[in-house]
């Protein structure tokens, strides 16, 4: 029973979310094709996904909410990731799947570049490990987590209080917010209790998904100049394990609350923002790119690979979901995100001299500006559902 439990897992926190980021694949020019682009696509559009179909059930519905949730979230993740996996063999045949550059870059790579590699990774792992062994638990268990429990034992969404367990109005505050019912719906498919979904699995993922968006940053701030990734990545793990300087720091967060929605905008949502843009950034220069092995058209291939055109697409769609799909861990990580955007289009703009740029911005916050104006309405009890 514990293997299918495990097995379960790995499909719902793994197979999942990587299925469902090769929907971008043809909207990726080729030096975007990456695994670790993919996985960090993936989870953006799951959790997208997410908040497209949960917060019509959790306004609309007062009884059996997780699992009206269940029956219409579960063949849409479903759908999607097949149509990922057959949008990937279709790019093969084409001769334009998923780059390995990455592993063969470091095949190639000095032996100092590797030890620093290896340090890193087992600085990662000691972190996953300590995670999972020494689970800590804070004041904002009483809430964030009962809700998960309450969502999976009780059937309902943000109906019930969760310092009284009594019946109450909608929590409005919380209520867009759906990173517990997340955990309670992981716990409902595999059968496992909502808080050791929390407090045990879910930082088993969450933490090596930021530190694959960070490798994707460094690719993007490095460019061709990719000795130093190594050792951006030792640095970024190091700064990680000793910035508990403060209960607030986001890397408190990272490591001792990882399974609250707080600590995935911080570290994930508003990262993610930066990414994106230095990658638009990006657009048009040059980078050292490694053709994978065995790779068809390897002409074409590289010719496309060094060079990306102004507002690509791909990366604007998949901004125009994180701007949504932020709103599952906070409500404020969609202001922050969409207000980065604007800031960032508005540079991006005029270092480019196009005001297409500061329009494709606009309508990538369309969604999370839908949110936001949701929010509102509610908190002002001007929408009461």
């Amino acid at each position: 029973m514990t293997v299918v439990k495990i097995l379960g897992l790995i499909v719902w926190l793994v197979v999942v979310p990587f299925c469902m980021g090769l929907v971008f694949l043809p909207l990726f020019k080729e030096r975007f094709k990456s695994v670790g682009t993919v996985f960090v696509a993936g989870y953006i559009l799951f959790f997208t996904a997410l908040e497209l179909v949960g917060i019509p059930i959790v306004l609309f519905t007062v009884y059996n909410g997780l699992t009206i949730f269940t029956r219409w979230f579960t063949p849409l993740i479903l759908v999607l990731s097949l149509a990922g996996a057959g949008i990937a063999l279709w790019e093969k045949k084409r001769g334009y799947g998923l780059s390995f550059a990455g592993f063969d870059r470091f095949k190639e790579s000095s032996p100092e570049e590797k030890i620093v590699m290896l340090l890193f990774l087992g600085l990662v792992g000691f972190q996953v490990y300590m995670s999972f062994t020494r689970a800590s638990f804070d004041g904002d268990d009483a809430y964030y987590g009962v809700q998960a429990v309450i969502a999976q034992q009780v059937d309902t969404l943000y109906r019930v209080n969760p310092y009284t367990g009594r019946s109450a109005p909608l929590d409005v505050r919380h209520a867009l917010a759906l990173f517990p019912v997340w955990e309670a719906y992981l716990g409902k498919m595999c059968g496992i209790h909502a808080t050791i979904i929390a407090h045990s699995v879910v930082p088993l993922v969450l933490i090596p998904l930021t530190y694959v968006l960070y490798f994707q940053i460094g690719k993007a701030l490095f460019g061709g100049k990719r000795k130093q990734l190594p050792m951006f990545m030792m640095l970024i793990a190091l700064w990680q394990l000793f910035g508990n300087i403060s209960i607030y720091t986001t890397e408190t967060f990272f490591l001792t609350r990882t399974w609250q929605g707080k600590s995935f905008a911080g570290n994930f949502v508003i990262p993610a923002v930066l990414w994106i843009f230095l990658c638009l950034f990006a657009s048009g220069e040059k980078e050292d790119t490694i053709v994978p092995k065995g790779m068809k058209n390897q002409g074409k291939w590289l010719g496309r690979a060094v060079h990306t055109n102004i507002g690509e697409k791909g990366l604007w769609i998949l901004l125009a979901c994180l701007n949504l799909a932020g709103g599952a861990s906070s409500s404020l990580a969609i202001l922050l995100s969409c207000m980065m955007t604007a800031g960032f289009g508005f540079l991006f703009s005029v270092r480019e001299r196009k005001f297409g740029i500061l329009t494709k911005a606009g309508f990538s916050c369309v969604l999370g500006g839908i949110y936001v104006l949701l929010y509102l309405l509610l908190t002002h009890g001007i929408f009461v559902p």
